[in-house]
């Protein structure tokens, strides 16, 4: 019977791992599946039209993140028909402080504002301008995705979140103490890599790189503390990502060009930063509120980070007198969101499904009478998984938030939830999908792409070490 009940997992595992089908379809007939026994085979009885109930509240926890998804890359599709995305660099040689800004902050900073994948995109572009192998191109690239709870503007965190039942305000901070081991050893797999591929980085350029992730580290543990989640992430590398962008342009930091290219992105941060910490607008923003219940939590249309996503493109169109980018982009955002958000609604229903339908707990019991405390353990196993295999991270929290919220109680599962979101999300750098998105704009081997992920082999074993240590910590 225990087979039965996870056997949507199970199924859904099994078609991605096998290149059965895409993700859409996979997860479309895992959550029919779903339907199937939570209606006959649950541990709570239920009706099939509860069972649909319990769908739809699922999509609609998922509406958050599909706004975010739409509207992020609509901003990324306005600037780069614009052209005047800040990554414009023709240059066909890069120093070694040039490629850390770009792989270390740039392209996690791109990420953390847009989210789904565009900061790799813009990371691969330059340094694949510069010359560098598409093998050692798609493994330098994959740095941009170590704030990946944080990306889209930590919408995936939120609705990790919203699955586990627990604040977002009290799980960020915690996030953020497990990725801060992850920042500092991160330097030297990135130097391996790098000057494998030919960049020559000397001592004092290695000690301003560390220097600089150390001031990551500590200013996104201190963002995390008192700031939401969507301006954590950015108000903590944005002052390191000027001041390496100030460390190689000099004279050139503060020209107009420069300023026209960092505008959206500055108009981003403060729409963020009026919405979400001036309390008169926060509040009056928070109403009208809606939820379908089924434990579904109120969504807010008006609070919506999307709002300041669609305003900040419109303001950054001004700024740069190209009205025509924010039509034209609206074509080419909706082709590239669709199976995103498609992705995302079927994940989030196939999650709510195990949760309120008891399966969940049931499989955590199980679990439980095996391994006992360590039963823990498998959480952020599950989370590398499914960060893995859909490259999202609310895919990752769609699979292992239901365990964790079953094998645990606060404060503990506060941990064991961050660790689990801190290895889904860094999986998602190696994950089929991306590496497909990669090996299309590097026009990599098979071959090219097995290098790749040799290379950033450390850099998942240490994610999952972290993110396991964190776990045997609380327990």
């Amino acid at each position: 019977m225990l087979f039965l009940q996870v056997s949507p997992v199970i199924l859904f595992l099994a078609l991605i791992a096998g290149r059965i089908l895409p993700a859409v379809p996979a997860a479309t007939a895992s959550l029919l599946l779903a339907i199937i026994i939570a209606t006959g085979f649950a541990p709570t009885a239920i009706t099939l039209a509860e069972t649909l109930h319990i769908v739809l509240a699922g999509a609609w926890v998922a509406l958050p993140a599909v706004l975010v998804i739409l509207t992020g890359l609509y901003f990324t599709e306005v600037l780069e028909i614009a052209g005047k995305h800040p990554t414009d660099a023709p240059a066909t040689t890069i120093s070694a402080r040039q490629m850390g800004t770009v792989c270390l902050f740039l392209g996690p900073f791109v990420e953390t504002a847009t989210g789904f994948g565009v900061g790799y995109v813009v990371a691969i572009g330059v340094i694949l301008k510069a010359g560098i192998g598409p093998a050692a191109s798609l493994a330098l690239a994959a740095f941009s995705q170590m704030l990946v709870p944080w990306g889209a503007l930590g919408i995936g965190t939120q609705i990790s979140a919203a699955i586990a039942g627990i604040p977002v305000e009290a799980l960020g901070w915690r996030i953020a103490l497990v990725v801060a081991p992850l920042l500092l050893i991160i330097a030297p797999l990135y130097w391996r890599i790098a000057q494998s591929a030919g960049i020559s980085i000397d001592g004092p350029q290695k000690r301003e790189d560390a220097a600089s992730m150390l001031a990551l580290a500590i200013l996104l543990i201190g963002t995390n503390a008192i700031l939401p989640i969507e301006l954590a992430g950015l108000l903590a590398i944005g002052p390191v990502l000027l001041f390496r962008l100030w460390r190689q342009e000099r004279a050139h930091f503060l020209t107009r060009s420069s300023f026209q290219r960092s505008a959206p992105y500055l108009i981003l941060i403060a729409v963020l930063a009026v919405t979400k910490l001036i309390p008169g607008i926060r509040d009056a923003l928070a109403t009208p509120a809606f939820t379908p219940g089924n434990g579904a939590p109120a969504f807010a249309p008006l609070a919506s980070p999307a709002n300041a996503l669609v305003l900040a493109a419109i303001l950054g169109c001004i700024a740069h007198g190209r009205w025509t980018a924010l039509g034209a982009a609206i074509p080419s955002a909706l082709t590239k969101g669709t199976r995103a958000s498609i992705l995302t609604i079927l994940l989030v229903a196939l999650a709510w499904v195990i949760v309120r339908s008891g399966i969940a707990q049931v499989v955590a019991d199980a679990l439980r009478d095996t391994m006992g405390e360590r039963a823990a353990l498998v959480v952020p196993i599950l989370g590398s998984i499914g960060g893995y295999l859909t490259g999202s991270n609310t895919g990752a929290g769609s699979l292992a938030m239901p365990v964790a919220n079953a094998v645990a109680s606060a404060p503990a599962l506060l941990w064991i939830a961050a660790a689990a979101i801190m290895a889904g999300s860094v999986f998602t750098a190696f994950s089929p999908v991306r590496f497909a998105m990669g090996q299309a704009i590097a026009e990599a081997t098979p071959s090219e792409s097995r290098t790749a992920l040799r290379l950033l082999l450390p850099f998942a074993l240490a994610s999952v070490a972290i993110a396991i240590l964190a776990v045997v910590i609380v327990l």
